[in-house]
């Protein structure tokens, strides 16, 4: 059979050159399909980026707001560098230029020489350790010759060696928490000297009785010596009951003296049924002169582990309160009973009074600060007393009596065997409680 040459040479080219243009247009298709998607694939992200970005604009105005507005400086520190940066409200605490700098001699250079050993010996300790949270007080050393009490709190990051790596923390003015901590201090050592002062007479006729019997036997031993032969059995009887009196008389200054000092509160074997015996007789003399009959009701109870002198106090607060409840009574007798009892495993003590009781929807803020029933009362006697009571790990509530007039004031101590497993807070913050 003839092949035509001449056709299928000219049928060819025009084949080849159709395919072609057919691959062509696919490709010129798909890339453009492509470029369309890649354009809008780029808007979207061109989009969600100054979103992302006004988004993060905002945040950062919004801590630069709330940095200015707060009195906290932020502070963080690159352990390995051992460089540390602060918030720009930081120039009120550091005299340093709000540059990078090396966080011990920022420390070196800021802190008040009383508090820079310590901090930094403190410090050191953290560091090589385990713990994750560094918190401590000191005063910082500001322009001038302020000086500003502050209160540091950091996290400190570690890796997985425990080696540290950096800390973020705040630094906190205590300025206005150091001045509200005087001014409670201040009104609590009102409280006490007010204490003080309604069992004035009680101090007097218990610091009188031994005063008078050391006379009396200074004056019989003065008379037996006038003898030819006096009989030293006498005299050192006499000596004896001279010291024990003596003694007896420095006893009851040195309980006033201790009510009316400000100091930590010590943690120590107290025996409370002796607390409550000194408390009684101290009170005792002012509630014979209101015509109150006072009364103690001990039961056995073990030692406890507390501050003797702040126990006291507590009790002189609410027998005060009892006394004075009582004195407006006119129905039947005038009687404050104290009583100690062991239940559960807890020291429960009482002071139950047949006075006008306490109006029902009071029962909860009689404990509250500045509530006084009285016209010319401070208000903080309770409080504070529920402060102390809260430092020893009981709680102190109120009721009425069930069975006659008056109310009756209980708290409960639990009785800790291991004194050093629970240390007080700081006065300071038990003031601070009683006032807030």
């Amino acid at each position: 059979m003839a092949i035509d040459l001449q056709g299928w040479m000219f049928w060819l080219p025009s084949s080849l050159f159709f395919a072609c243009s057919v691959i062509s247009a696919c490709l010129y298709a798909q890339h453009r399909a492509r470029a369309n998607s890649l354009s809008e694939r780029l808007c979207r992200n061109r989009l969600a980026l100054k979103r992302a970005r006004a988004q993060l604009r905002s945040r950062i105005e919004r801590q630069k707001l709330t940095l200015r507005a707060s009195n906290d400086v932020i502070f963080y520190w690159n352990a390995n560098s051992g460089l540390v940066r602060w918030s720009a409200n930081g120039g009120r605490f550091f005299t340093a230029p709000p540059r990078p700098c090396n966080a011990w001699r920022l420390l070196q250079r800021c802190v008040d020489k009383r508090d820079r050993e310590r901090v930094q010996h403190e410090l050191k300790l953290f560091m090589a350790g385990g713990e994750a949270v560094w918190e401590n007080e000191f005063t910082l050393k500001g322009r001038g010759k302020a000086r500003v009490p502050v209160r540091v709190r950091g996290i400190l990051v570690r890796d997985a060696s425990g080696k540290p790596l950096k800390m973020v923390g705040a630094l906190t003015d205590m300025t206005d928490a150091q001045t509200a901590n005087d001014a409670a201090r201040a009104l609590a050592r009102a409280a006490r000297l007010a204490t003080i002062g309604e069992i004035t007479a009680g101090i007097t006729h218990e610091v009188n009785q031994p005063l008078g019997a050391i006379l009396n036997n200074a004056e019989t031993g003065l008379f037996l010596l006038q003898r030819r032969r006096p009989s030293i059995a006498m005299l050192r009887t006499i000596l004896e009951d001279i010291r024990n009196d003596d003694l007896r008389a420095s006893q009851v200054v040195r309980r006033t003296r201790a009510l009316l000092q400000t100091r930590e509160m010590i943690r120590e074997s107290v025996s409370l049924n002796k607390v409550l015996a000194e408390a009684v007789d101290l009170l005792w003399m002012q509630a014979r002169r209101r015509g109150i009959a006072l009364t103690l009701s001990q039961g056995s109870l073990p030692s406890i582990s507390g501050d003797a002198v702040h126990l006291q106090q507590v009790m002189i607060n609410l027998i005060g309160n009892a006394l004075d409840a009582t004195e407006v009574d006119i129905t039947g007798a005038k009687r404050v009973e104290v009583l100690s009892q062991y239940v559960d495993g807890c020291i429960r003590v009482s002071v139950r009074d047949t006075g006008c009781g306490i109006a029902p929807e009071h029962l909860e803020d009689i404990f509250e600060s500045f509530h006084s029933g009285k016209a010319e009362g401070l208000g903080l006697g309770l409080s504070i007393a529920r402060a102390i009571v809260k430092a020893h790990g009981g709680h102190i509530f109120a009721e009425n009596n069930q069975h006659g007039p008056g109310a009756t004031v209980s708290f409960e101590l639990p009785v800790l065997v291991d004194a050093s497993t629970a240390p007080f807070p700081p006065s300071t913050l038990l003031v601070r409680q009683a006032a807030d």
